[in-house]
């Protein structure tokens, strides 16, 4: 079973309230490479979860127009 669109929102919120610490840091050392990669990796978890979150609602909303 796949998680649903609350799940993947929920971890996105997450993810952002982890990102938000790290960036204001790297706002203060903008040479700190490994915070930078960090923060891309948190990046990219968030662009998935969106991801999935679109497909969902996608998926939602062609079953509906399709039960119409």
């Amino acid at each position: 079973m796949l998680p649903s669109a609350g799940v993947w929102k929920r971890k996105r919120e997450d993810l952002k309230s982890k990102r938000t610490p790290l960036f204001e840091k790297y706002k203060k050392s903008p040479d700190d490479l490994l915070l930078a990669l960090k923060i891309k990796v948190i990046d990219d978890e968030i662009a998935e979860c969106t991801e999935h979150m679109q497909r969902e609602q996608l998926a939602r909303s062609t079953n509906s127009t399709s039960k119409s």
